[in-house]
């Protein structure tokens, strides 16, 4: 029975992430409507509230407050109940190697993604559609504020890893095999995302970031994926869309190779099995908690 209530206690993260998202946006359009009714002459560009509200700049304020107290909610509940490693010293968890290796394979995965919303987008046209409509909204394509950055950069990436590398894959691995554990967590992050093209590379990516997280004993490893992976799609994905047809075939290849050597620096750095206490119920898990 307790196997059973860590499974559907594996869904509860999502949800109270996305619930978290219309809580902290309450506020938010509370100070906003309350602004725009005493002194509407100071809205004078913005005929409705609506107009106020759909401004990519409030919700990547909103976005980016979510974020910051998502961090701080489910890192709190991963350490505390799953003993977690987020407050660990860098010393401790640190190996630059591995690092190194995260790093490398950033581009390789960024190229595989962009594969796979080809091949998906070919397939169901409306799905893409849908997609750069919401990455127009949310302000991704054009000028990005430094709320934007923040969020998609920074502060959205260890959120997530706190919520379904964390708090979720823990509680999903006390009843299911790893295997098992981190297909739902990465089909739970591929839901999340709630369109079908976000949600099908989130799934593969939420498999791999799962795989980081549990091989190498520290969810800050799948935390530096993450980032690393958005900050390419946010800037880098821009270059390349820029330069000959001849360069890019050229820096895929390069790519390839280093996520080879990304790869091949990831598995001769992972730390040895006797590194991971197994001395209780609450921190049988590897990716629970590391020690050098």
């Amino acid at each position: 029975m307790k196997k059973v209530g860590y499974f559907f206690f594996s869904f509860l993260p999502p949800l109270a992430s996305i619930t978290l998202q219309f809580v902290v946006m309450i506020p938010f359009v509370g100070i906003a409507t309350i602004a725009f009714l005493n002194n509407p002459s100071s809205f004078t560009n913005y005929a409705t509230l609506d107009d106020i509200t759909s401004l990519v700049s409030f919700s990547s304020g909103i976005s980016a407050a979510y974020a910051a107290a998502g961090i701080v909610i489910f890192g709190l509940w991963y350490q505390l109940q799953f003993k977690g490693n987020v407050t660990k010293n860098v010393k401790q968890w640190m190996n630059p190697k591995m690092f190194l290796g995260v790093l490398c394979t950033v581009p390789v995965l960024q190229v595989a993604t962009g594969f796979l919303i080809t091949f998906v987008s070919s397939l169901f046209p409306q799905w893409l559609k849908f997609y750069e409509n919401l990455m127009d909204s949310a302000g991704l394509s054009g000028n990005l504020s430094l709320f934007l950055v923040l969020y998609a950069v920074i502060l959205g990436p260890v959120a997530e890893e706190l919520t379904f590398r964390g708090v979720t894959l823990a509680s999903a691995k006390r009843a299911l095999p790893f295997w098992a554990a981190n297909l739902l967590q990465a089909f739970l992050f591929g839901v999340f995302h709630m369109n079908m093209i976000q949600g099908i590379y989130a799934f593969g990516l939420g498999i791999v970031l799962g795989v980081v997280c549990e091989k190498s004993g520290c969810i800050w490893y799948s935390i530096a994926l993450h980032i690393g992976f958005n900050f390419w799609g946010t800037f880098a994905s821009e270059f390349l869309a820029h330069i000959s047809p001849i360069a890019v075939c050229i820096l895929y290849i390069i790519f390839i190779f280093l996520g080879i050597l990304g790869a091949w620096l990831i598995s001769h750095n992972l730390p040895a099995k006797e590194n991971f206490s197994s001395t209780s119920k609450e921190s049988q898990f590897p990716s629970d908690i590391y020690y050098k």
